[in-house]
């Protein structure tokens, strides 16, 4: 005949506190690491365009400011209102055409411009120009 006996239950005050340390340090590590492959932004000072030629016919300015404001045509615009204002302009230049350009301030956010772009394409805009400066007025001061 088998005899059982019973375990003594251990006492309540004696937690595992091993394995919640484990998890505190591996979590640790990761963050850690983590913190150390990050994503840093790289400053690039782009270059003139060679092939830059002054436009004729109908332009339509967007202004791309340091701050991220934009401008259209000398105008504030404020966020929420760049959707309505571009789907105005890409209708009206299915009627009258014309050419939408992009002036970007050096330091102008990168975050501002990809919204810039994305609205245009979103309301329908196919071509949108890109301002640049020619080399001779990249040397000046």
């Amino acid at each position: 005949m088998l005899r059982l006996s019973q375990r003594a239950a251990e006492a309540p005050d004696e937690s595992a506190l091993t394995p919640l340390i484990d998890m505190v340090f591996i979590l640790l590590i990761f963050f850690v690491l983590a913190a150390a492959f990050t994503v840093r932004g790289l400053e690039v000072e782009l270059p003139a365009a060679r092939s830059s030629q002054p436009l004729s016919g109908r332009v339509v300015e967007l202004r791309l400011l340091e701050d991220g404001g934009i401008t259209c045509e000398g105008v504030a615009l404020p966020r929420d209102m760049v959707r309505d204002k571009l789907r105005d302009l890409v209708t009206g230049f299915r009627e009258k055409p014309g050419r939408l350009v992009l002036i970007a301030a050096p330091k102008a956010p990168v975050e501002a411009l990809i919204f810039l772009v994305d609205e245009v394409r979103m309301q329908g805009g196919e071509k949108m120009l890109i301002a640049t400066s020619s080399p001779a007025d990249a040397v000046r001061p």
